[in-house]
């Protein structure tokens, strides 16, 4: 396994889960949405799941990088630190621009407390706001929770064992109350924005990362056949769950948690095999700026509803029609996302590496004080 593809699929993944997000909006924001053949709309129904796919990478990629924060001066700090330089600057632009367009004409606008609540990013906390005020941010308000418990969870389940048996555990708690056998509050809790409904998919993702560590000493050609097994599998299950989901044969709360295995899976696969039509220039682009292409492509979805309809209009066949409005709003979208990336998230990242390194100094010269001191 050559090291140079760990991080490059979890880009080209993390990529192509942003796009899976936004070519799935397209259909879905307006209203009526968009007229689709059965087939392709069977796939796109689903691709609110690419959300899924962003929290298993989210916790691989916390469970990869945490040894890094541990060897700091400071690890909780620098992992808290880098969390909030890394996705705050973004959302708070948006959350500016958000406030100020539902201020306006006869949208009542958000009060103090429910502006506080998306600053402090603990709205997904309050019932009637965990949707966030920014469009489609209820993933930012069960990720920032997420975030806050990761270092715990990171040293808790520190085996593949303990990772299996935590993920097997919640899983359960989550089936249970999908059940009912939790009463209203367990309901709840597996509801849209629940965290019982999201948590177990972030341990696939701390599961998928002890698989790969216990993997990673295995021969390339063995790792390969593996990894080919493990993508064979995984693909075949996300057809089955996603004809599933549109026969309605599985709940939602029900086929959200296999969905999220089945892309742990995906994920680890990948990671033995890289597969160059995913793992490519292209999509390890998208995955660089999926942040940026994920928040603002809601904005960029409603201003073009109006064309969407004018296409509908002059194309007669369905497929055909939706494909050209989904092309259009990633041609305006990906260069925004790219603007966002590069004025806004790398700036953030990198002030959050220069406070992380002035209290770092501000610490060593403090110590260095105290020991002339002494």
């Amino acid at each position: 396994m050559a090291p140079s593809n760990r991080l490059a699929f979890l880009d080209a993944l993390r990529g192509l889960a942003a796009v899976y997000v936004v070519i799935f909006h397209v259909m879905a924001m307006p209203s009526p949405a968009l007229a689709t053949g059965p087939v392709l709309g069977a796939v796109l129904a689903m691709g609110g799941t690419g959300v899924a796919l962003f929290f298993v990478i989210s916790a691989f990629s916390l469970a990869y990088t945490m040894p890094r924060h541990a060897a700091t001066p400071r690890p909780l700090l620098s992992f808290y630190l880098h969390r909030l330089f890394r996705i705050a600057p973004l959302f708070f632009v948006l959350l500016a621009f958000s406030i100020w367009r539902d201020g306006r004409g006869s949208h009542p606008g958000h009060s103090a407390a429910e502006i506080l609540a998306n600053v402090t990013f603990t709205f997904n906390l309050f019932d009637g706001w965990e949707a966030g005020i920014v469009w489609a941010s209820w993933a930012i308000g069960v990720e920032m929770l997420f975030y806050a418990v990761f270092p715990l969870l990171f040293n808790l389940i520190d085996t593949l064992k303990r990772a299996c048996l935590v993920a097997l555990l919640v899983t359960a708690a989550s089936m249970f109350a999908v059940l009912g056998l939790f009463g209203a509050e367990g309901v709840a809790a597996v509801g849209d924005y629940g965290l019982l409904r999201h948590l177990p998919v972030f341990l696939y993702g701390i599961l998928a990362y002890h698989s790969f560590k216990a993997l990673h000493a295995m021969r390339p050609s063995k790792a390969r056949r593996l990894g080919m097994g493990l993508l064979v599998t995984g693909g075949a299950l996300l057809v089955g769950l996603t004809l599933g989901s549109a026969r309605a044969v599985l709940s939602p709360g029900i086929s959200w948690g296999l969905f999220g295995a089945t892309y742990a899976m995906l994920l680890l696969g990948m990671s033995l095999f890289p597969l160059s039509a995913v793992v490519n220039r292209a999509t390890t682009y998208l995955g660089q700026v999926s942040y940026s292409l994920y928040l603002a492509h809601p904005i960029v979805i409603a201003l073009l509803i109006p064309v969407f309809r004018r296409i509908q209009a002059s194309v007669p066949q369905p497929d055909l029609a939706y494909l050209a409005c989904a092309a259009l709003t990633l041609g305006i979208a990906i260069p925004l996302a790219q603007l966002g990336y590069r004025f806004i998230e790398v700036p953030g990242i990198r002030a959050g590496h220069r406070l992380l390194a002035y209290i770092n100094a501000r610490r060593i010269t403090a110590m260095e004080r105290a020991d002339q001191r002494e």
